[in-house]
Formats: structure tokens, C-alpha cells, sequence
């Protein structure tokens, strides 16, 4: 009986010390993605939109073959292309252009992508241009210590500021620098 005892404590010991092992190595992150534990967030390049259902004219349509892309989208490649290079023909853009533009100037400007230019760019610039102008400036003037009156919207001539700091302001201009007495006065 003390045989069995001895050889179930060794049994006892043996699987502490591997639920240990496993419990340490549980935390390990290859092991962990080996078992499939591991976090996996969605790749956001390799999401790509459908085409929207729609209901063809005629309803004699073929239904598709098994594994077959569907017909009314294009495949990620080609609607990447489209969107980083300009695929309409310049030619027929050029043509298209009404103004009294030049050859050369038609196709520079259909190379360059004029049709895609959004024609209320200008409104929406003004727009913005004009809040900023009238925005209240009294936040800005308290943190920079400025004041609003200080600024005349006309350039400054430096060379009469610098006659006039010469002339009477030159101790305003450079204060004098008082010694605290401290360590740092050695440097």
C-alpha cells in the first residue's frame, strides 16, 4: 500500500508540473496563435464594397455560373486604378472643353483632370476665408499678450523702428537682466 501512495504522488507531481508548464507556456504568443487564442482584427485594406441589388429591364436573364465574378462590378484592381489614374480618353475631354483654350492648353487641362474638379470650390474657399476673418481674436490676444488694437493691418517700416529704439527706447528694448544669486548664476 505505501507502493501505490509513492507511485501516486510521482503521477500527482507529474501532471502539476505539466499543467504548469502549460499554463506558463499558455502565454507564450506563438503558442497562443497556434491554438487559435490569438486576437485577429480584420485587415481595413482588404474590405471592398458590393454593387447594389438591382432589377434588370428584362427578367430573361441567365443566372451565373458557379464561381463566377459577378457581371456588374468591377474587381478591386481595376477600381483602384480608376480612382488613383485618370481613366477617361484626354482626346474626348480636350474635345469636349468650351473656352477659348488652345490645343495644347485643352489637353494639359485634360490630363490634369479638369472634369473631375468641383465647380463650387471657389464658393466654399470665400466662405471659409470669410469666418476666419471674422473670428473672435480675444483668446488669441489674451495668450499671446497682444492686444487688438496693436494690429493696423499695415506693414511695419523697419527702419523707423529701428530709429526710433535708438533714438529714446533703447532701455525698453533691452531690459537688464537682475542676478538671483542662485547657482545657475555661474553658468
Amino acid at each position: 500500500m505505501v507502493q501505490l501512495m509513492g507511485s501516486d504522488m510521482r503521477v500527482l507531481k507529474a501532471v502539476a508540473a505539466l499543467l504548469l508548464c502549460a499554463g506558463s507556456a499558455a502565454g507564450c504568443g506563438s503558442l497562443r496563435e497556434a491554438a487559435g487564442l490569438a486576437k485577429k482584427s480584420p485587415d481595413e485594406f482588404a474590405v471592398s464594397t458590393k454593387a447594389p441589388l438591382i432589377i434588370p429591364p428584362d427578367f430573361n436573364l441567365r443566372p451565373p455560373s458557379p464561381g463566377a465574378p459577378p457581371a456588374n462590378t468591377l474587381d478591386p484592381a481595376s477600381n483602384a486604378q480608376a480612382a488613383l489614374f485618370n481613366t477617361a480618353d484626354p482626346q474626348t475631354v480636350a474635345n469636349g472643353m468650351t473656352g477659348n483654350f488652345t490645343g495644347g492648353e485643352k489637353m494639359l487641362l485634360a490630363n490634369a483632370g479638369v472634369q473631375n474638379a468641383d465647380p463650387g470650390v471657389r464658393t466654399k474657399l470665400n466662405f471659409d476665408r470669410r469666418s476666419l476673418q471674422q473670428a473672435d481674436r480675444s483668446f488669441t490676444d489674451r495668450v499671446l499678450g497682444t492686444s487688438a488694437t496693436a494690429d493696423t493691418g499695415r506693414p511695419v517700416n523697419a527702419d523707423a523702428e529701428v530709429n526710433r529704439n535708438r533714438a529714446g527706447g533703447r532701455a525698453a528694448a533691452t531690459p537688464k537682466k537682475e542676478k538671483s544669486g542662485g547657482w545657475f548664476d555661474w553658468f
